[in-house]
């Protein structure tokens, strides 16, 4: 069987585990969301959902970090549970040179901007989302969905500027084989 990052998913309890490293250029946004919708076959009642999310996600490592950066890769993974859980990790490589950190949140969308939607529909689509250091950090995580209802996220709790992890939760109803029995590759 496969291996994601040297973990075993011949373990029975994973329905999926893919990974993957894309360059860090625009054009590969597009590939990281064909890529995922490979992979959602099994997850039809969230395929659209996750192609959206990983996408946000990607362009957002691209655009804002170090990962946009000539050189630069982001890494995708996708985790789906027997009980129904379907977890998205899309990773960059911390903020660009000479640029600090910034926090991802929730904004209302402005109507008068072409942009600004992205995580605000990651937000609506999953479960639950969130930053956390890829590396440990000083204890940093946010979780996205409270930014909506916590006015006080813009002072920052940490000094961290490392690679981060933008995961997200999603539910799905479809219940796949485990991974070992499964038809579809892990990578």
């Amino acid at each position: 069987m496969a291996q994601c990052d040297g973990v075993d998913d011949d373990v029975g309890i994973y329905t999926l585990r893919a990974c993957r490293t894309f360059p860090g250029a625009a054009r590969e946004c597009r590939e990281a969301r064909l890529w995922v919708r490979r992979h959602m076959r099994p997850f039809p009642d969230v395929a659209d959902a996750v192609e959206l999310v990983v996408s946000e996600f990607f362009g957002n490592a691209v655009r804002h970090t170090a990962s946009g950066q000539p050189g630069g890769t982001v890494f995708v993974s996708l985790v789906g549970l027997v009980s129904g859980a379907l977890h998205l990790e899309v990773h960059d490589e911390g903020p660009r040179r000479g640029a600090p950190r910034t926090t991802a949140r929730v904004l209302a969308p402005d109507l008068q901007r072409p942009d600004g939607r992205g995580l605000f529909l990651a937000a609506a689509l999953t479960k639950e989302w969130g930053r956390l250091p890829l590396h440990g950090g000083p204890g940093y995580a946010e979780r996205g969905y409270t930014s909506i209802f916590d006015p006080d996220l813009d002072h920052e709790t940490s000094d961290y500027s490392g690679p981060m992890i933008t995961w997200a939760e999603f539910s799905t109803t479809s219940r796949a084989l485990p991974a070992s029995a499964s038809a579809y590759p892990a990578g």
